[in-house]
C-alpha cells in the first residue's frame, strides 16, 4: 500500500530517518569543526565562536578561554569563527577592512588578504597581541594546517569507528574462491570455472571476496586482469564486468559493476582484532573509501558512470534510518527470532559504520579544490606558499562565486536525484 508514492514502510520509518540523519550529521559535523578549533587553539588563534547549526542559538555558554559555544536551530552544518572574521567563511571583519578602506575601495571581500602591504594596512587598527592571535595574520602553513585540521578529523572519527567496530564485533572475512559462476555472465564467457582462487586483480592481491567486489563494482565496462590459482596452476583471465542493477544491504537499487561470481558455500571465518591490527585494518578502510570516491568521480568525469547515482541529504537520511532500524527487519532465517538487544547491537553497529563511511565521504569532498570549501583554501595557500604572495582579491573573489554556484547547482542536482529515486524505486 502506498500513500503519495510512498510505501507505509517508508512513512513509517520517516521519523527515525530524520532523527537518525540530525545525530548522524551533528555528529560528524561537530568532529570536523572540533579539528579546526583544536588545531587554531594549538597554533594559537582566538576563536570567537564554535556552533553546531546555524540560524538562532537555542543554547550558549562561554568557556574560560572566551569561546562561545552555541547550539543552533537548524542542525543541518556548523562553523568555527575565528578572532578577526566578519562570517563564518573567515572573512576579515569590518572594521578591519575599513582600516583599508582608501585603497581597497572597490575590492570585493576574499578570505586572503591581497598582499602583505595591505594585510599591514588592514590591521593598522590592532594590537600586536591582537595580530598575534588573529587567523589572517598567521603564516601560510600554520593557516593551511588550521583548514586541512577540519576534513583530517573526519579521517580520524573513521578510523576509531572501524576500529572499535572490528575489536568489538569482529567481521566475517570470506575466502576468495569461487563457488558459483552464473550462467551468461562475464565471468563465464571469460573463462572462470567453481573452485577458482582469485589471487589479484590487476595486480592488486585479493586476500577475501570482498576484495574482488570492491575492484569490480566500479569497473562496469573495464577490462580488467584477473591472477587465477586453479588447483595450483597460476594463469591470468581477462574479463570485464557488466553494468547491472542489484539491491544494496539495505535494500535499495544501486547500479554497479557485476562479473557474476559467488563465493563458495561456508567459505568464510569470523575474524577477531587486537588494536593494532584493527587499527591497520581501520586505516585501510579509510583508504579504500578515498580510492572508491576517487575512482568514480574519474569515471563520471569521462562519462562511465551515471551522474544519476549520486545521493544528497535526503539519501543519506534514508540510509541513516534504515541502518538505525536494520536490527529489527524481519529476517528469514531458521530458528528462534534475535532478542531485542541482539536486534539493538545490530542496528547501532550498521548506525555508526554510516556514520564511519559519510565521515570519510565528507572529509574527502571537503579537500577538493572548490572555492569555499577547506580544498579550495588550501589550494590558495599553496599558490601563496609557491609565489611568495596570496592571489589577487579579484581573482579569489571570481573563484569563489564560481564555487558558491557549483555547489549550489550540485545540491540540487543531487536533491533531484534523491527525490526521482526515491519515487522510481516505489514504481
Amino acid at each position: 500500500m502506498t500513500l503519495g508514492g510512498f510505501s507505509l514502510e517508508q512513512l513509517a520509518i520517516l521519523p527515525v530517518s530524520i532523527l537518525a540523519f540530525i545525530v548522524l550529521l551533528t555528529i560528524i559535523v561537530f568532529i570536523h569543526e572540533y579539528g579546526h578549533f583544536s588545531m587554531a587553539r594549538a597554533l594559537g588563534v582566538r576563536v570567537d565562536v564554535f556552533s553546531i547549526g546555524f540560524g538562532k542559538p537555542l543554547a550558549r555558554w562561554v568557556d574560560r578561554k572566551g569561546t562561545e559555544w552555541r547550539i543552533a536551530m537548524l542542525p543541518f552544518g556548523g562553523y568555527v569563527k575565528f578572532f578577526g572574521d566578519a562570517s563564518a567563511a573567515s572573512n576579515p571583519r569590518d572594521d578591519i577592512a575599513e582600516e583599508n578602506a582608501g585603497k581597497a575601495a572597490g575590492k570585493p571581500a576574499t578570505t586572503q588578504f591581497p598582499r602583505p602591504a595591505d594585510a599591514e594596512e588592514a590591521g593598522a587598527g590592532m594590537t600586536e597581541e591582537e595580530k598575534r592571535v588573529c587567523f589572517h595574520f598567521k603564516p601560510v602553513w600554520a593557516r593551511a594546517a588550521i583548514v586541512s585540521a577540519g576534513p583530517l578529523a573526519n579521517f580520524l572519527l573513521a578510523i576509531v569507528i572501524f576500529s572499535g567496530l572490528l575489536m568489538t564485533f569482529g567481521e566475517i572475512a570470506w575466502e576468495p574462491r569461487v563457488g558459483t559462476v552464473v550462467e551468461g555472465s562475464a565471468a563465464a564467457e571469460a573463462g572462470f570455472q567453481a573452485g577458482d582462487v582469485v589471487v589479484s586483480v590487476n595486480g592488486r592481491k585479493v586476500r577475501k571476496f570482498d576484495d574482488l567486489q570492491m575492484q569490480t563494482r566500479l569497473s562496469a565496462g573495464e577490462t580488467l586482469r584477473f591472477e587465477i590459482d586453479r588447483g595450483g596452476s597460476v594463469f591470468f583471465i581477462d574479463a570485464a564486468p557488466r553494468r547491472q542493477e542489484i539491491l544494496d544491504g539495505f535494500g535499495n537499487k544501486v547500479e554497479v559493476g557485476v562479473l557474476g561470481l559467488r563465493p563458495i558455500e561456508g567459505g568464510y571465518r569470523f575474524v577477531t582484532y587486537n588494536l593494532p591490527d584493527a587499527a591497520a585494518a581501520a586505516v585501510g578502510k579509510v583508504w579504500n573509501i578515498i580510492a572508491s570516491t576517487t575512482k568514480f568521480l574519474y569515471r563520471l568525469a569521462l562519462g562511465q558512470e551515471d551522474a544519476r547515482q549520486l545521493g544528497g541529504p535526503i539519501k543519506m537520511a534514508q540510509y541513516a534510518g534504515q541502518s538505525a532500524v536494520s536490527g529489527f527487519e524481519d529476517t528469514e532465517a531458521e530458528g528462534p527470532a534475535p532478542a531485542f538487544f541482539e536486534r539493538l547491537k545490530v542496528s547501532v553497529a550498521n548506525f555508526i559504520n554510516l556514520a564511519a563511511v559519510v565521515s570519510v565521504s565528507i572529509g574527502f569532498l571537503n579537500l577538493l579544490p572548490i572555492p569555499v570549501l577547506d580544498g579550495g583554501h588550501l589550494m590558495y595557500y599553496a599558490y601563496e606558499g609557491i609565489a611568495g604572495r596570496p592571489l589577487g582579491a579579484r581573482a579569489q573573489a571570481v573563484g569563489f562565486r564560481v564555487g558558491i554556484i557549483f555547489l549550489a547547482s550540485f545540491m540540487l542536482f543531487v536533491m533531484w536525484n534523491d527525490v526521482t529515486g526515491l519515487l522510481s524505486f516505489n514504481s
